[in-house]
C-alpha cells in the first residue's frame, strides 16, 4: 500500500504540491499557526513518500500559498476599514464584469481608480443603464459594509463577495453617475451581444427554448423561470446552466473533431484550439470553472506540443497550484470548489468506477472485431461509451455530492443516470449552436433555420431534466430543521413573508414577499432549510406579499392558497386568482370567524376580513387579520394593517388577545394604538424594519414606549429573521438570526 501511494505521488507531483498549498490556505482561514503545522506535517510525509527535494517544494508551496492568502486578507480588511471610515464623496472605478440588474438599479464589481484606495475592489450599487465590463463609472455616494446574512438559510453574499476580493459596498446617491465606455469595452460588449444573438436568432426572445439555449451556451440564467430551473436542479443537471468545465471540454472536442475532419495536422490544430477555448471562456463571461478548464486544456494540450505524455491530475494540479498561490480566497467559492473537486474525482476514480461496468463493454466471445456485422460493431461501440459514461458520472457524483449537500442541502442520486443521458444532448446542442454562430455572418436565414432545429434539442434537455426530476427518490432536500418552527423573514422595501413548518408534517407560507425577495431570499432560504411549503396564506393584495404569483407555485408544490379578498387591482393578486387554479392550486377565500388546520396540530383563525366592496382601497387597508393557535400560544399577524382596521375590529368587539404580535407597517397610517394593545395584551412584538422607504422604518421612540408598557420588542433591524420555537417546557423561544438574540417567554 505504501509503495502504491509513493508511486501515485511520484506520478503526480504537481497535484500533490497543489494539495499541500490548498490545505495550507484552508487551515490559514482558521489560524496561521494551524496552517504552519499542517504544511509542515504534509511536507514531512512527502519525505517518506518521495524525497527531501519534493518535501522542500511542498513546504515552499504550502507556505507561500498560506502567506499570500493571509497577506491578501489583511490588505482587504485594511481597505475595508479605510473605506468605511470615509465620509463619502465622488469616486471613479473600472467595471470588472457586466452590471446586473434592470430598470433603475444595477450592481457590479468595480476596481477603484485614483485616490488613496486606488486598486481596491468594491461592489458598486449604481443607478441607470447597467455598464459593460471595462467601462469607467463615476458617481457620488458612500461606502457601507457588505450585506450580511439576515435570515436562516440565507445566501452568504458577504462571504461570496469577500472571496472575490470585494472590500465594501459602494452605494451611489439618488442621481445617476456617469459611464464612459472605451473602444475596447464597446468591442467586447458588441462581440458578446452578437454571439448571444447568433445562437438564438429565429426564436422568440422570451421563449423557453431560447432561454435554455442561452443558459447552456453562454451561461445566461433564465429570468422568471422557476419551474424550468427547478427541473434541472432536482435532476442534478443544473450545472449545464452555467458555463463550466464540461462546456469548455465539449467545445474543445467539437473543435478537435472539425479540425481533424478538415485534415489539419494535430500540432497546428492545437494552436487553433487554444484561442477557441479561451475565446469561448471569455465570451461566456469567464466564470471560474470555465477559466480553470481553459487553462487545464492549455496545459494538457501543451504536453502534446512538447511531445510529453499529458496527465489530467498534473494539469489540474498546476492550475490549482497557481490559484492557491495567486489568490487563495477563490478556493472558498462554491463554484470553484465544485469545479476542482469533480475533476479530481473523475481523474482519480473514473478508472475504478468504469471497471464496474466493464462487463457491458466486452465483445462477444470468439468473435473477432473484423468478423462482426455493422450493427454488432455499433452495439459494441455504444456499450463501451455507456460503460465509460456511467463510470465518469459516478465518479463526478462522488466528487460533487459532499459539496452540494454542504452548500445547497441537496442530494441528487438520480444525477448519475441523468448525466449519462443529458451529456450527449448538451453536446449536440452546443454543436448546432456553434454551427449557427459560424454561418450567421454570411447566412442569417440559415442560422435562423438551424436555431429552430436546435430548439428541439433544447426541448429535449428540458424533457430529460423534467423526467429525471420526477423520479421518486431521485432527489432529496436535506432537512436542516426537523422540529416545528415559525420563521418571520427580515426583508427589504416593505416586503413581508413568514413560514410555519410542522417539521416532518408540511409547511405553510404566510405571505410570500415580493417577486425579487421571494426568488433571491425566501425560496433559497427554505430550500437550504429543507422546507417545502405546500400551502400559502395571503394577508393582503400587496405586491410585497404575493411573491410574484406564478413564481411561488413554480418553485414549491403549492396545493392550496387562502386569499384575503376575491378581487383586487394588483397584477400579482390577479395572477393568483386567474393562473393558480390552472397550475393545480386550490383557492380559498378567507371567511371571518373561520379557521384552517395547520401542521403540528396548529390552526389559523381568521379574525377579520376586508370589506368586499372596498376593491379600490389601498392594499394596506384590505388586510385580513389572522391568529395562529399553536400549543397553547396565540400569535397575531397584523401585517401592514393600520389604525382604521384596528378600530373596526375593536368597535365590533373582536377577541384579539394574543401572546405575540407580528407587525408590519402601514404606508400612510399609524398602527398598534394603545387601545389595540390593551385589547391584545401581548408579551412581545416582532416589528419589521426597512431603511427604505421611510414609512417602513421602526421609530426608536415607539419601541421605547412599548418597552415602557412591559412589552418585549424584537426589532428586526437588529434581530434580522426571527425563529419561534416551543421548547420541551412549553416556553416560547424567539431567536434573532442576525444578532443571535434569544427571548424566552413563559406561558401566562
Amino acid at each position: 500500500m505504501t509503495r502504491r501511494r509513493s508511486a501515485f505521488v511520484a506520478r503526480h507531483p504537481l497535484f500533490v504540491a497543489a494539495l499541500v498549498a490548498v490545505c495550507g490556505v484552508l487551515a490559514a482561514r482558521w489560524d496561521p499557526l494551524i496552517s504552519l503545522a499542517v504544511v509542515v506535517a504534509l511536507a514531512t510525509a512527502a519525505i517518506f513518500l518521495m524525497n527531501w527535494r519534493a518535501a522542500l517544494a511542498c513546504l515552499l508551496c504550502g507556505g507561500v500559498a498560506a502567506g499570500s492568502y493571509l497577506w491578501r486578507i489583511d490588505a482587504q480588511q485594511s481597505a475595508e476599514r479605510g473605506l468605511l471610515s470615509m465620509a463619502g464623496g465622488e469616486f471613479t472605478g473600472r467595471v470588472l464584469k457586466d452590471g446586473k440588474g434592470g430598470g433603475v438599479f444595477w450592481t457590479a464589481p468595480v476596481r477603484l481608480e485614483g485616490g488613496p484606495q486606488d486598486g481596491v475592489k468594491v461592489w458598486w450599487a449604481g443607478r441607470g443603464e447597467p455598464p459593460v465590463s471595462g467601462a469607467v463609472v463615476k458617481a457620488s455616494g458612500n461606502f457601507a459594509p457588505l450585506p450580511g446574512m439576515r435570515n436562516p438559510g440565507d445566501f452568504d453574499q458577504a462571504g461570496w463577495l469577500r472571496s472575490q476580493g470585494i472590500a465594501a459596498l459602494f452605494q451611489a446617491r439618488q442621481m445617476e453617475g456617469t459611464v464612459e465606455t472605451g473602444a475596447q469595452a464597446r468591442f467586447g460588449a458588441k462581440v458578446r451581444k452578437w454571439f448571444r444573438t447568433a445562437v438564438t436568432v429565429g426564436l422568440e426572445e422570451d421563449s423557453r427554448e431560447a432561454m435554455v439555449i442561452r443558459a447552456v451556451v453562454i451561461g445566461e440564467q433564465p429570468a422568471d423561470a422557476e419551474e424550468l430551473i427547478a427541473a434541472f436542479r432536482n435532476s442534478g443537471t443544473l450545472h449545464a446552466f452555467s458555463v463550466s468545465g464540461m462546456h469548455v471540454s465539449m467545445v474543445a472536442l467539437i473543435g478537435w473533431f472539425v479540425l481533424g475532419w478538415l485534415g489539419v495536422p494535430r500540432r497546428w490544430a492545437i494552436l487553433v484550439l487554444l484561442p477557441l477555448i479561451f475565446g469561448y471562456s471569455w465570451i461566456s463571461g469567464n466564470s471560474a470553472p470555465a477559466v480553470r478548464s481553459a487553462w487545464m486544456a492549455a496545459v494538457f494540450l501543451g504536453a502534446f506540443m512538447v511531445r510529453r505524455k499529458p496527465d489530467l491530475l498534473n494539469a489540474l494540479g498546476i492550475v490549482l497550484l497557481v490559484t492557491a498561490l495567486w489568490d487563495g480566497r477563490l478556493l472558498f467559492l462554491p463554484g470553484v470548489q465544485l469545479s476542482y473537486l469533480v475533476v479530481a474525482a473523475i481523474a482519480i476514480g473514473a478508472r475504478w468506477t468504469t471497471g464496474w461496468f466493464s462487463w457491458m463493454a466486452q465483445p462477444e466471445l470468439y468473435l473477432p472485431l473484423g468478423m462482426m456485422s455493422r450493427w454488432q460493431r455499433v452495439s459494441l461501440w455504444l456499450r463501451r461509451k455507456l460503460s465509460q459514461s456511467l463510470g465518469v458520472s459516478i465518479a463526478a457524483a462522488v466528487g460533487s455530492t459532499p459539496l452540494t449537500i454542504y452548500h445547497f442541502s441537496l442530494l441528487t442520486p438520480v444525477s448519475i443516470l441523468a448525466g449519462v443521458v443529458f451529456g450527449p444532448v448538451v453536446l449536440a446542442l452546443l454543436c448546432v449552436a456553434l454551427f449557427s454562430t459560424a454561418v450567421y455572418p454570411v447566412a442569417p436565414g440559415v442560422a435562423a433555420m438551424t436555431n429552430r432545429g436546435n430548439a428541439w434539442l433544447a426541448k429535449g434537455c428540458t424533457g430529460i431534466a423534467g423526467f429525471f426530476a420526477t423520479i421518486p427518490g431521485g432527489h432529496h432536500q436535506i432537512r436542516q430543521e426537523t422540529d416545528p418552527f415559525l420563521l418571520v423573514y427580515d426583508l427589504e422595501y416593505g416586503a413581508g413573508a413568514a413560514c410555519f413548518s410542522g417539521g416532518e408534517a408540511g409547511a405553510v407560507l404566510i405571505d410570500c414577499a415580493d417577486r425579487y425577495s421571494f426568488r433571491k431570499r425566501v425560496a433559497p432560504s427554505l430550500r437550504r432549510l429543507g422546507v417545502e411549503p405546500d400551502s400559502v396564506v395571503i394577508t393582503h393584495p400587496d405586491g410585497g406579499h404575493l411573491g410574484g404569483g406564478a413564481a411561488v407555485w413554480e418553485t414549491f408544490p403549492i396545493k392550496q392558497a387562502l386569499l384575503p379578498v376575491e378581487r383586487s387591482r394588483s397584477p400579482g393578486f390577479r395572477s393568483w386568482r386567474d393562473d393558480a387554479p390552472a397550475a393545480g392550486v386550490k383557492l380559498l377565500t378567507a371567511s371571518e370567524g373561520g379557521s384552517i388546520p395547520l401542521p403540528d396540530g396548529a390552526r389559523l383563525e381568521i379574525i377579520h376580513t376586508p370589506d368586499t366592496r372596498s376593491q379600490n382601497a389601498s392594499a394596506d387597508d384590505r388586510v385580513a387579520i389572522y391568529r395562529l393557535h399553536w400549543r397553547n400560544w396565540k400569535i397575531l399577524f397584523t401585517s401592514d394593517s393600520g389604525l382604521g382596521t384596528e378600530l373596526e375590529m375593536l368597535d365590533r368587539g373582536k377577541d384579539l388577545q394574543a401572546d405575540i404580535i407580528i407587525a408590519g407597517k402601514h404606508r400612510s397610517d399609524t398602527s398598534l394604538s394603545d387601545r389595540f394593545l390593551d385589547a391584545v395584551n401581548p408579551q412581545a412584538i416582532i416589528a419589521s424594519h426597512s431603511d427604505f422607504p421611510v414609512s417602513e422604518r421602526l421609530n426608536p421612540q415607539r419601541a421605547d414606549y412599548w418597552h415602557s408598557r412591559g412589552i418585549d420588542v424584537v426589532n428586526q433591524a437588529h434581530a434580522g429573521g426571527v425563529t419561534l420555537r416551543i421548547d420541551a417546557k412549553g416556553k416560547l423561544v424567539l431567536e434573532g438570526f442576525a444578532d443571535k438574540s434569544v427571548l424566552t417567554l413563559s406561558p401566562r
